[in-house]
């Protein structure tokens, strides 16, 4: 008699161990993310492609499918819809919310029930062994198991200690995921080069109108 274990064993399925990416480039020369966590940062950064203009390399179903493909999480066959286009997107906003969050900033409380309501509930299969990280593998090849993977590797990220690393940046028309490799961690800005340089000039602008204004009431 084939035991469901068994019969787990047997059906396709993700191993978060195995699942590896290729270091992405990163605004400012920043590393990426530690290990699967780097997944994750990438998916939450496909709104904006660094080379080709700022545009989202999701913007159609056979973009989502085709990006999945390619880093391993479902067969390269895989169809998906306008509506799986529309979870999958729910499930990226609802990190970078929570990537906010550990930046300091509040969250969108309704992106955040977006997120849950779209993640499957996808069959985990947990192997343990004295000596070693346990072993897991979400069961299934389809959209499911490639969102119900990432939210396992958020999950362990969590436990660990590495999630709260990972951050989105508050720059204006930014939201950048990057991982703060600081001692202290405090870092704020996906490049301070960019968005944080830009952040200090609005606030050198806003200070000296607000001492325009407290010297001259009729300065603009």
């Amino acid at each position: 008699m084939v035991t469901a274990i068994q019969e787990a064993l047997r059906a396709p399925g993700l191993t978060l161990s195995a699942l590896r990416l290729p270091p992405e480039r990163q605004p400012g020369g920043r590393a990426p993310a530690p290990g699967d966590l780097a997944l994750v940062q990438a998916f939450v950064n496909t709104f904006w492609d660094l080379d080709r203009g700022g545009a989202d390399r999701l913007g159609h179903p056979r973009a989502l499918a085709g990006w999945l493909a390619s880093h391993g999480l479902v067969q390269a066959e895989t169809r998906v819809g306008d509506a799986d286009l529309e979870r999958a997107l729910d499930v990226r906003e609802g990190l970078r919310e929570m990537l906010f969050a550990n930046n300091g900033e509040e969250p969108d409380r309704s992106k955040l029930g977006r997120l849950n309501r779209a993640l499957p509930a996808a069959r985990l299969l947990v192997q343990l062994e004295p000596d070693a990280r346990p072993e897991l593998t979400v069961i299934g090849g389809d959209l499911d198991a490639a969102l119900g993977a990432m939210a396992a590797m958020v999950a362990v990220a969590q436990v660990d200690g590495r999630w709260e690393r990972l951050k989105a940046c508050p720059g204006e028309h930014c939201g950048w995921a990057f991982y703060d490799h600081s001692r202290n961690q405090a870092g704020t800005w996906c490049s301070m080069s960019v968005c944080g340089s830009r952040a200090k000039a609005r606030h050198y602008r806003r200070r000296r109108s607000a001492a325009r204004r407290a010297t001259d009431p009729t300065s603009p």
